[in-house]
């Protein structure tokens, strides 16, 4: 039987200001990184205090948002995908996965709500624990409710727990000088930028979970030399690994 649906109307209420602002480095689920901030500013129409009015009761909210720089390619969505928890090599059903590209490029994370600003402009929530790329629109707000939303006889296919194969993150004298300067304006900074790195941000070709793997299998570059860089604010963050270890050489500003 045809089924024919008119078009859903949706627009954003808002935008998120993140200290990601590129796609490679975002932790890949809410709060392992806990320290990762945001800031959701309402557009105009949205912008009014009676619309957040008791939400400051709830510790978390949940933020469905849109994917905006998951590019489709030509336009088409694929039914399977290769989620990094399985190394990037098993494909899945997309609709059995989290990733960004699907038909309907929305996601959803929980996040906690530090606090409400009154502002001029509105109300700007305060948040951390963000895995949403900087400037993403932002669809709706609900709050968490843990008797409803957290159920403990769930089961949890092939993700059971947060990987448990992290990193372990050291620093440079050059980069460990740069980030207690920069904390004077970018509290708990050296915390954020050690639990980005400690769940390994690589792509999934880059390692198998550390085994001896010495080499990059998509280039000729060996894997203790290649450095990586991520933008956080406004620096790039340079570091290298080698099997567990990473090491941050420095912050560079961009």
């Amino acid at each position: 039987m045809a089924v024919h649906l008119d078009p859903v109307p949706i627009e954003p209420i808002g935008v998120i200001h993140t200290c990601f602002k590129e796609k490679f480095g975002i932790p890949r689920q809410p709060n392992l990184a806990a320290r990762a901030p945001g800031m959701l500013e309402f557009l105009p129409e949205f912008a009014r205090p009676e619309a957040v009015r008791g939400l400051e009761q709830f510790s978390h909210i949940w933020l469905v948002f849109v994917f905006h720089k998951a590019v489709k390619k030509d336009g088409k969505w694929s039914p399977m995908v290769r989620p990094p928890r399985l190394g990037g090599n098993k494909k899945v059903g997309v609709f059995a996965s989290r990733s960004p590209f699907r038909p309907n490029p929305i996601g959803m994370s929980c996040v906690r709500l530090e606090g409400i600003e009154s502002t001029p402009k509105g109300p700007v929530l305060h948040l951390t624990g963000v895995d949403i790329l900087d400037q993403t629109p932002v669809l709706d707000i609900k709050p968490y409710l843990p008797y409803s939303d957290r159920l403990d006889t769930a089961r949890d296919g092939f993700a059971p727990a947060p990987d448990n194969k992290t990193c372990q993150v050291s620093f440079s004298d050059t980069a460990g000088a740069q980030i207690r300067e920069r904390e004077k304006t970018i509290p708990n900074l050296l915390t954020l930028i050690t639990q980005v790195l400690e769940n390994d941000p690589r792509p999934a070709y880059c390692i198998t979970h550390f085994p001896n793997l010495e080499r990059d299998s998509r280039t000729d570059v060996p894997e203790k030399n290649r450095v990586y860089g991520i933008r956080l604010f406004d620096f790039d963050l340079k570091w290298q690994a080698a099997g567990n270890q990473i090491r941050v050489l420095c912050l560079d500003p961009v």
